[in-house]
């Protein structure tokens, strides 16, 4: 085909083009970048700025750390029976983190980061660190300490984080006599907390749960497993030994009782305790329990529907459900 222009010529066009753009391109962006702050601007909007109207949102995005038990991993929550062949292919499958309480994606369990999403959408969460079997006090058992080194290791921005230990601490125990003392208790407490106060990033906040009402486990079982010939709670706690201390008999019921609530006021007071150095520390800390006559995780009456008919112990979706809307109601921090 003929050339209609000569080289020298298409050289002097394709340079005039480039010119165009590049000049084109300056004046699009130019509004962009004044928008974004770029220059001698300054990124973010001021003080007096104007509300929702003004600029990028540079409020960090919430993210929750659960440090807790089997109950916040969700264990064993969708198991509704116990007494078939197979149904160890639910109960001896363990964790179910898609139900948990705390950031379960399940649909049919409403978490508390859902509520948090609701609120923001950039909100996340995760309980890394937590571990079945957990302790608030034994070191051998991912105590609360060791939990709350993990999140804070983690931390790169302030943090919600959700405490959610201590059923174990009874349940470990064999009788009254060895149950931890008030001061075994606080000095664990203690411990972790100091971890998160002096560690996490200021802004963060801390969130006591109470402990649970572990003496009413045999009464709640013993009321799910009536009538139903698929769920038989003493059989199973019996051969898997599953807090014999509660369900073995009511031999203990009042000590355990007792050594819970205790559990629970230590927890209150020492939050209250933390708290009041939070203008030094940069950290918020509240218990969710607030004495035997509020509503609290500590003090709500678990109903054999919010129990799972697999282990007859740890919550089922109901109960995940309920611990959820319980720990939500109370929390300060939303």
């Amino acid at each position: 085909m003929k050339r209609i222009f000569s080289p020298a010529f298409q050289f002097y066009l394709g340079t005039i083009l480039l010119v165009a753009l590049i000049a084109l391109s300056l004046i699009v962006a130019g509004p962009v970048l004044a928008a974004k702050g770029g220059g001698g601007g300054g990124g973010k909007p001021s003080d007096g700025g104007g509300g929702k109207g003004g600029g990028k949102n540079n409020t960090p995005a919430v993210r929750v750390e659960g440090a807790g038990d089997s109950i916040m991993r969700g264990y064993n929550a969708d198991c509704t029976r116990n007494t078939g062949l197979f149904d160890f292919l639910c109960y001896g499958g363990g964790d179910q983190p898609e139900n948990s309480f705390l950031d379960g994606t399940n649909s049919a369990v409403l978490s508390i980061v859902d509520r948090y999403v609701a609120l923001d959408s950039r909100a996340t969460g995760g309980k890394a660190a937590s571990e079945s079997g957990s302790e608030m006090r034994d070191p051998g058992k991912n105590n609360f300490a060791t939990q709350a080194t993990a999140i804070v290791s983690a931390a790169s921005q302030p943090v919600k984080v959700v405490v959610e230990l201590g059923g174990n601490d009874i349940c470990n125990r064999s009788s009254n006599t060895d149950m931890y003392t008030d001061a075994q208790w606080q000095e664990s407490v203690d411990a972790g907390l100091d971890v998160l106060v002096n560690g996490l990033p200021d802004g963060s906040t801390v969130y006591l749960s109470s402990v649970p009402r572990v003496q009413d486990l045999r009464g709640v079982g013993i009321a799910k497993q009536t009538g139903n010939s698929r769920v038989n709670c003493e059989s199973f706690w019996a051969t898997y030994d599953v807090c014999s201390v509660a369900t073995a008999s009511d031999t203990y019921f009042d000590a355990i009782s007792e050594r819970q609530r205790s559990y629970n006021e230590i927890l209150a007071a020492r939050a209250l305790d933390y708290n009041a150095q939070a203008a030094t520390t940069g950290v918020e800390v509240t218990a969710e329990y607030a004495g035997d006559s509020s509503l609290s995780v500590g003090t709500y009456a678990f109903t054999p529907n919010d129990m799972n008919g697999g282990d007859c112990f740890h919550p089922s979706v109901a109960g995940q459900n309920k611990l959820s809307e319980i720990l939500w109601g109370n929390n300060p921090y939303q």
